[in-house]
């Protein structure tokens, strides 16, 4: 199997496992002691951008060469929800902590399932630590750019 193939049934398992990965991911937040700006949110708020940002990882396991993470604004949005909700930095990244095992955890299961080749499931968990990587970096700059300014809301 081409690596090419074997990231598209990666990214084929994802699509067809959002609302189960979701799931796990809100029952982790919600049991979460460290995450507590979330008990005010609606089911709708809490899951916010997640579909759409296991869509964009879906997008970058399919790209060929040349990966665009500068394109990437699902999470980017997730951030400044969370920021606009009240969340701490501190809470913010558990949750992304949180997204990203889920998604490895689901993608270690699958990949043994299917029987994908390790260098395929090195390559595909590589580009998903990057985006998760490159969405901290933004956070992170954000948070500190706001608490510089507190009447900045928005990048």
């Amino acid at each position: 199997m081409s690596t090419a193939t074997a990231l598209q049934l990666m990214c084929d398992g994802l699509r067809a496992n959002v609302d189960a990965i979701t799931l796990t991911w809100v029952q982790r937040v919600k049991r979460n002691p460290e995450i507590e700006s979330d008990e005010d949110l609606t089911l709708s708020q809490l899951v916010d951008h997640i579909p759409e940002m296991i869509e964009e990882i879906c997008d970058l396991l399919t790209q060929e060469e040349d990966l665009d993470f500068e394109k990437i604004r699902a999470a980017t949005k997730h951030g400044f929800m969370r920021s606009a909700e009240g969340y701490s930095l501190s809470e913010l990244l558990r949750e992304l902590e949180l997204l990203r095992d889920c998604i490895f955890g689901f993608l270690a299961d699958y990949i043994a399932d299917k029987r994908l080749s390790s260098q395929d499931a090195v390559r595909a968990l590589r580009r998903i630590n990057r985006y998760f990587s490159d969405d901290v970096l933004f956070v992170v700059d954000h948070y500190l750019k706001r608490s510089e300014n507190p009447r900045l809301t928005s990048g």
